[in-house]
């Protein structure tokens, strides 16, 4: 028995083809089982890292801004970005990941996006694929936040938009606000007719904004539709019957340098041009920080509507201070939209669909 194990006898003794195929193939598996049982734990504890938040920058044309998050639903790990939900996966320490988002001109397009997770940080590189451009990001984790002692900052001054955020499409919506979207078209757009947009949309558009300032109040008079805002900061609490606006009723405080602003009494508007609904109960709270130079401002909006989204909603802005800039008067005439649909014959039809949603 003792020479069935020998090794020397092993070596001597010539094997048939077809147990070399299968001694192959045994050590194939062998190998691929190994592989598995090493790339497990390591896929596993990569999954680990990533949950939580990541404040996510990308150059891809211009600087953006975004929120991912990965959280764990029913013992699965999922990814959202801006409060949207994202395809992804992982692979050891490698992630890919496609994020739907609307130019500038209202097209639907995606980026996807490679990179590596290092502990608190996610790098690579993005590519769309149907514009045939390229950039790179970065995402790092959200550190605790703490509070900090009022130290107020003049902000006061005209400021441009130099970029919007991700503009992420699709949202975790609930059945109500997926029905809501089904039935959108755009005769839906208040801004066609000359009717503010409201708030989140506003804050996103290319046209300057003046922000005034002093210890009771800060105004903002946006060019667009030449809505005026003002963000009471004497601690007054929201007056009950009070009516709703496309701006709502804003109040704000100092965390730090970090002007916190929340408003609600909003009218049911929208997201964005896709027709997401935002509700007369939403709530939204934005964090507007100043650059150390005094030259750059930059808002975290957080939209929170339970009633049509399973998560809150997250939108950046930047703008640049232009002080050679003037707010203009914004013209804007609806007679052509309604002429337009006067002469396709769809008039009744639309007034009629606007006194069925209102």
């Amino acid at each position: 028995m003792a020479q069935l194990f020998n090794p020397g006898w092993r070596t001597k003794r010539v094997p048939s083809p077809k147990f070399n195929r299968r001694t192959k193939l045994i050590e194939q598996s062998k190998l691929s089982l190994l592989g598995f049982l090493i790339a497990l734990p390591l896929a596993t504890n990569c999954l680990a890292q990533l949950e939580g938040e990541w404040y996510l920058t990308i150059n891809h044309v211009a600087e953006r801004l975004g929120v991912i998050s990965f959280e764990r639903r029913e013992g699965e790990l999922h990814a959202f970005v801006d409060g949207g939900p994202a395809d992804f996966v992982m692979k050891g320490n490698r992630l890919e990941m496609d994020v739907d988002y609307r130019n500038g001109g209202g097209r639907l397009l995606s980026r996807h996006f490679t990179g590596t997770l290092n502990v608190d940080s996610l790098s690579g590189t993005l590519v769309d694929e149907e514009l045939g451009s390229t950039g790179t990001w970065v995402a790092e984790r959200f550190g605790a936040q703490t509070a900090l002692p009022a130290a107020p900052v003049d902000i006061s001054g005209i400021w441009s938009r130099i970029s919007a955020g991700m503009e992420k499409v699709f949202l975790d919506y609930t059945d109500s606000a997926q029905a809501a979207v089904d039935d959108y078209t755009y005769l839906d757009d208040p801004g066609l007719r000359c009717n503010s947009p409201g708030l989140v949309r506003i804050s996103g558009w290319p046209y300057p904004m003046e922000i005034i300032q002093n210890d009771r109040q800060v105004t903002i008079l946006y060019e667009s539709f030449r809505e005026v805002r003002r963000i009471y900061m004497d601690g007054r609490d929201i007056p009950e019957n009070f009516p709703t606006s496309a701006m709502g009723y804003s109040t704000g405080h100092w965390e730090g340098s970090t002007l916190v602003v929340e408003t609600s009494l909003l009218k049911p508007n929208f997201v964005d041009q896709a027709g997401q609904p935002v509700s007369g109960n939403a709530k939204i709270v934005e964090r507007i920080v100043l650059s150390e130079d005094g030259q750059n401002l930059r808002s975290l909006l957080t939209l929170h509507d339970p009633e049509n989204y399973k998560r809150p909603i997250v939108r950046f802005r930047q703008w640049r201070k232009t002080p050679e800039r003037t707010i203009m008067e914004y013209d804007c005439d609806s007679y052509p939209f309604y002429r337009g649909l006067q002469l396709e014959g769809k008039l009744d039809e639309f007034l009629e669909r606007v006194r069925q949603r209102h």
